[in-house]
């Protein structure tokens, strides 16, 4: 199954029907129309913030393709860290707690790229990749290129790291982040309560096997 955040809602795509953890009611897409992408962005953008649109196929791969030939693709790298005492670093951006990502620059592979993410927004150094972990995708409008045809899709590949030093993190203030700090998994609620639907799910998904 693949799985999209935009805005506030999710977009599914997926050979079978399952029931949501939290049992919501997906709605679901039809694909016969050509254009049953940019009718379904349509949607989104009008104001259907926190719904779960499902797109059912045969061959979910083959589907997959289709819709990510609809968007610019920009990719994008960052780092789930952990230090000796089992705590997790996270940043403060623009009000709300995120991981440390950016994007890939020309001839980087998603490693170095996910490794000076970290060290540029949180003032670390000496991390260590400990494996891959399961990618992101986000659609957003990029206010870099020309209407209507700015819909970017970002795969964010992430890394668990581990970090053994004792630097005082240092956020990255030209990046917008506000602070850096680590939380114990005792006080990941404090961090849950003021971050994003995506990275939520992700950690939901990702902590569960750390």
């Amino acid at each position: 199954m693949y799985k999209v955040f935009f805005n506030d809602s999710i977009i599914q795509i997926s050979s079978e029907l399952k029931k949501s953890s939290n049992n919501n009611i997906p709605r679901l897409v039809d694909t016969g129309s050509y254009n049953f992408v940019n009718q379904l962005v349509s949607e989104i953008e009008l104001g259907r913030n926190g719904s779960v649109f499902l797109i059912l196929h045969q061959e979910p791969d083959q589907l997959w393709n289709q819709f990510r030939s609809h968007f610019v693709e920009i990719p994008a790298a960052g780092g789930l860290v952990q230090n000796e005492e089992g705590s997790f670093l996270f940043i403060k951006r623009l009000g709300r707690w995120d991981l440390p990502k950016g994007k890939i620059e020309k001839n980087e592979t998603s490693e170095n790229a996910a490794i000076r993410e970290v060290e540029e927004e949180c003032g670390l150094t000496k991390l260590q990749i400990i494996r891959q972990l399961d990618s992101t995708f986000h659609i957003y409008r990029s206010p870099y290129l020309p209407f209507p045809k700015n819909l970017v899709l970002k795969e964010t590949k992430w890394f668990l790291m581990s970090y053994s030093e004792n630097e005082i993190p240092v956020p990255q203030v030209e990046e917008d982040i506000e602070e850096v700090r680590w939380f114990a998994v005792s006080e990941l609620d404090e961090m849950r309560a003021n971050t994003y639907p995506s990275l939520l799910d992700f950690l939901d998904k990702t902590l569960s096997i750390s």
